[in-house]
């Protein structure tokens, strides 16, 4: 049996944690920052490995510590920080047993853990953050416990990104509910008098998201501002990623990652359901879970592919206002829809063959195929 059977949305988060952290640790690192990474809200929950390998914290360990083994062999020696903070006493006892082996001062791997309220934990985490390129990732099990205005200060600094897992099943269900103490509750991170600022006119899920956007956007001044949902079986929104950055650059990795994140989801979320239809039944399908897996593929492109033409349109509204570098065009193209940078440079390529815009990359006999950020898009 997997680790993540029945557990589907977990190993869509854990991927993204993996591969974003990934690419972080490398190019900070490699750009000569010092990194602290922290984990609020660190858990372990439904741990199903022995050594916790199937939790966000031991996996953001491997990964830096792979990171930093990877620059030292190059001659840099960064420092990496990680803060993880629990509140939870035996859950607490099992993180910190996990992750004390790994403490290595030596090599310039710290590792703190509090136990204790995530809020309260907000000085020891400045320190830690003190001088490093930080991410900070934080996972709760409900909405309480990361007041954006009691946080505040962890998510200004700067240079740094927050990763966060935003409860949107159980938020969308208890803010409908009648009890004016539980509305209140949503006080801290929705902002005072969300009710009144709650966009009628959206869809609930889309008015729900629009509230919690801007007020982490605005507690940590993010340029960008993505939220990724991870749906369950059933495709109903579990989840948001929420993702906070002030760096194009950035940007452009999380996209990245969210599109490889999401299709990997559909995959599982299709092997899910045609192992599920087989044990109901008794019977498999004439082409079981390669069917099924080929399916999602088909599903997952079809929808990938009008996102993509949905941007198209979007620039082609931006024309009158070119010309642009495309170094101006991508990112608020990136923060607007589920597009990658290529998939930015393609929407311009196909423009540029319809004679849209001007093929400036291709002019004084360069034999670039695609713009890059220098290159001005203008009407053609």
């Amino acid at each position: 049996m997997s680790i993540y059977q029945d557990r589907e949305q977990t190993e869509a988060k854990h991927f993204i944690l993996r591969k974003y952290l990934q690419t972080l640790a490398f190019k900070a690192l490699h750009g000569g920052w010092n990194l602290a990474y922290i984990d609020g809200f660190s858990g372990p929950w439904q741990s199903r490995t022995i050594d916790h390998s199937d939790s966000s914290f031991m996996i953001a360990l491997e990964v830096l510590r792979d990171a930093q083994a990877k620059v030292r062999r190059v001659g840099k020696r960064p420092r990496i920080k990680c803060f993880f903070s629990e509140e939870n006493r035996d859950s607490y006892a099992q993180l910190q047993a996990a992750v004390a082996p790994l403490h290595d001062p030596a090599n310039s791997f710290f590792i703190e853990t509090f136990n204790g309220k995530f809020e309260n934990a907000i000085s020891s985490i400045q320190k830690a953050m003190e001088g490093s390129f930080a991410l900070t990732f934080i996972d709760p099990t409900g909405w309480t416990g990361y007041e954006f205005d009691k946080v505040k200060s962890i998510f200004e600094h700067a240079p740094g990104e927050v990763l966060l897992n935003f409860m949107f099943d159980f938020v969308n269900r208890f803010t409908a509910s009648s009890d004016a103490k539980i509305l209140a509750s949503f006080d801290g991170i929705l902002g005072p008098g969300w009710q009144q600022r709650f966009d009628q006119s959206l869809r609930r899920e889309e008015a729900l998201m629009k509230l919690f956007r801007e007020q982490f956007g605005r507690a940590g001044a993010f340029s960008h501002v993505l939220c990724t949902p991870i749906e369950k079986i059933s495709d109903r929104t579990h989840f948001y990623i929420v993702y906070g950055t002030r760096s194009a650059e950035g940007l452009a990795v999380y996209r990245d990652v969210e599109h490889a994140a999401l299709r990997d989801h559909d995959m599982r979320r299709a092997f899910a359901r045609e192992a599920i239809r087989e044990h109901k039944t008794g019977q498999s399908d004439m082409f079981g879970l390669e069917g099924a897996a080929s399916f999602a593929e088909m599903s997952a492109d079809a929808q990938f592919a009008s996102i993509k033409l949905q941007a198209k349109y979007w620039l082609r509204e931006q024309l009158p206002k070119c010309p642009k570098p495309f170094s101006e065009i991508w990112p608020p193209m990136l923060d607007r829809f589920m597009v990658r940078k290529t998939d930015a440079k393609d929407i311009c390529v196909d423009l540029g063959k319809a004679g849209e815009i001007k093929e400036t990359w291709r002019q004084n006999g360069s034999r670039r195929r695609k713009p890059d950020d220098a290159d001005q898009i203008e009407r053609a």
